[in-house]
């Protein structure tokens, strides 16, 4: 008989991340960006492992942050493989997204509490009449590790795409105008529903990049490098002080998990 399904997918998660199951923390953070992966591991004086996947262990914070890349197939993957970690407590994604909202502005934080599911893969682990939704006591947390920093956490529903180029399409630009939609971005929908579907504790802070729908508000080269130097410092710390909370607080959460599901 092969491998059954748990062992296979464990087994993927260390092929991915070329790092060994139990040297996970039980908080993860997740990201995109390479840059951020740097920057933790320099802050944590720790080591970077590189598969598909690149991870950082941070034992004495009790943290892992993994960059899993770009996309809904990717985020479904590293969401499914950490399903499967015996101590596993909270996963908490670092992201940036695209303004749609004229309240916002490059460099606001946004903690959705919703994703519309405009992306093809969420629909392999939930039927389609299923909202993708955090879980609300990992995302207080992360409301409140923004407000902590004296900045206002804009929260509201986002929407999730697997078209990277869709700024061009002069019809989706006309529906986003159209709808209470705060932001858009390419993996939460799909983080959501997965995590909702394993029961995998789940929240994010999102940093906006650049306003989209704005004249000359597309993110270029120089606005791209702009936001790692003037902005990814204080979403890393951010991002830290929400776990931190969920230490501190981890009973409490979990026992709010238990009614949320």
């Amino acid at each position: 008989m092969g491998l059954k399904e748990h062992e296979y997918i464990r087994q993927t998660l260390e092929r991915y991340t070329n790092c060994k199951l139990e040297d996970f923390c039980g908080h993860v953070l997740i990201t995109n960006f390479r840059q951020y992966i740097k920057a933790f591991a320099d802050r944590t004086g720790s080591e970077i492992h590189e598969g598909m996947f690149r991870i950082v262990n941070a034992p004495e914070l009790d943290c892992t942050m993994i960059d899993f890349g770009i996309g809904s197939p990717q985020a479904a993957l590293v969401i499914n493989g950490l399903a499967y970690l015996d101590n596993l407590k909270s996963v908490v994604m670092l992201g940036m997204c695209g303004g749609i909202d004229d309240i916002l502005e490059v460099g606001d934080f946004v903690v959705p509490t919703a994703a519309i599911r405009g992306e093809g893969t969420s629909r392999h682990y939930l039927p389609m009449e299923f909202p993708a939704l955090p879980a609300m006591s990992v995302n207080l947390l992360c409301i409140g590790a923004v407000k902590a920093r004296r900045m206002i956490p804009r929260c509201g529903i986002v929407y999730t795409t697997d078209r990277r180029l869709w700024e061009f399409d002069n019809d989706f630009v006309d529906y986003l105008r159209c709808q209470r939609i705060l932001a858009i971005e390419m993996e939460l929908a799909t983080l959501f529903s997965v995590a909702y579907r394993y029961e995998v504790p789940i929240g994010s802070i999102m940093l906006v990049s650049d306003m989209p729908l704005q004249r000359r508000g597309i993110k270029d080269k120089k606005l791209h490098e702009e936001i790692y130097k003037n902005h990814m410092n204080i979403h890393l710390e951010i991002a830290l002080d929400a776990i931190s909370n969920l230490k501190a607080r981890w009973p409490d959460v979990e026992r709010q998990l238990h009614s949320e599901w």
